[in-house]
């Protein structure tokens, strides 16, 4: 029951950010419809959201949550913090080089990401541009990444799972409020994007700041500690990367559609997210730390019994998600999107997008539930 309970508090929070979510999605429809400068903005957003997902969701997650956890079911709190600013320390000093590095060099990573941007050098130069401002966001994230997994250690759900509404809004107020005095509302959104990111983190700072859990910054060490937790991230990042390469593929073949394709897909992929996280990631999130500590005191018929609830909760709610989504994509993405320069081709071209993500939905879904087990057993 504190499971399911934990599952609708990460839930209700996310339904409540998609929904925000798709007032920001709304107005970059609205702003920019499917254009080159859509397809830039979509690319500076997809690039540090390839990072995120390791250093900032599934491996990060995957090696830390697990080991956190069971240091603090021994009631040894100090350890579990001097854990933490270990890995805080190096996931800070490692991801500030590599922020330096991608400004420095962002023309020639862009032409590996997107290499058919090259035939319209507008729309590479504004996804050049768009990804200097949108870069520092995988900084921010991956530290809020870190102190929501200490909070969700702690049974502290509500924050977490608050974060990404709350940065959301923050979104809508910077481009409202800058959309018309810089070059284009892409380069607004852009910038909100790593505002977006500080504020998620200043959001998740101040609880664990209550709960004597705000991390100092260390001369990084391979200690116990750290080798520890790279034994548990590197094959968590491995997998992940699968995933990753998919993603990245994906990327460099939509760089060769005409303008508006790359803007189709993200369009069709931000609908499909909205099962997928209120269900797949709020169910994952909820069941990792009590899971840990359930095998960590070997309590097996309750850790099963935790196993299976979950993943009947997910199914109950996954296989309508996914009928309705292909059934209505044509309607549902007229309704959100089909309003001055999104046009009805784009609703029509979108609508088959989604469809073809929708088919997908239940494995997507049980893949983070049954990745969740894996890794509370520290697997």
């Amino acid at each position: 029951m504190q499971i399911l309970k934990s599952f609708s508090t990460v839930g209700l929070y996310t339904i409540g950010s998609r929904l925000i979510g798709f007032v920001r999605t709304i107005m970059t429809a609205s702003l920019l419809g499917a254009t080159g400068i859509s397809d830039a903005l979509e690319i500076a957003i997809k690039i540090p959201s390839f990072l995120r997902r390791l250093f900032a969701e599934g491996a990060f997650n995957a090696a830390f949550i697990p080991l956190f956890a069971s240091r603090l079911s021994g009631d040894s709190k100090a350890e579990a913090k001097s854990f933490a600013e270990e890995i805080f320390s190096l996931l800070a000093i490692t991801l500030a080089v590599l922020i330096v590095l991608v400004e420095i060099f962002t023309p020639q990573v862009m032409h590996m990401f997107v290499p058919g941007f090259a035939k319209t050098p507008e729309r590479m130069q504004y996804a050049i541009d768009f990804t200097r401002y949108t870069f520092p966001f995988i900084f921010f994230i991956s530290i809020t990444a870190l102190y929501g997994g200490i909070l969700n250690s702690f049974d502290k759900f509500a924050s977490v799972a608050s974060s990404p509404m709350i940065g959301n809004i923050s979104i809508i107020a910077v481009v409202l409020g800058l959309a018309s005095q810089m070059d284009t509302a892409g380069h607004s959104f852009a910038l909100a994007i790593t505002v977006c990111g500080l504020v998620q983190l200043l959001w998740v700072w101040v609880p664990a700041y209550r709960l004597g859990m705000a991390l100092k910054l260390r001369m990084p060490r391979i200690s116990n500690n750290t080798r520890e937790f790279l034994k548990k991230f590197g094959p968590a990042a491995s997998s992940s990367g699968v995933v990753q390469i998919n993603i990245l593929i994906g990327a460099i073949i939509a760089s060769f559609l005409p303008s508006g394709g790359v803007s189709y897909l993200s369009y069709a992929e931000r609908l499909n997210q909205l099962p997928l996280s209120v269900i797949g990631t709020a169910a994952a999130t909820a069941l990792l730390p009590p899971l840990s500590k359930l095998i960590r005191t070997k309590d097996t018929q309750r850790s099963h019994q935790a196993q299976t609830d979950t993943i009947e909760a997910c199914l109950l709610l996954a296989l309508p998600a996914t009928i309705g989504l292909i059934t209505l994509a044509h309607p549902l993405i007229t309704l959100l999107f089909e309003r001055k320069a999104f046009t009805p081709e784009a609703s029509l071209a979108t609508s088959y997008a989604l469809m073809a993500f929708a088919s997908g939905l239940p494995a997507y879904i049980m893949i983070k539930v049954f990745s969740s087990i894996f890794f509370a057993h520290q697997d």
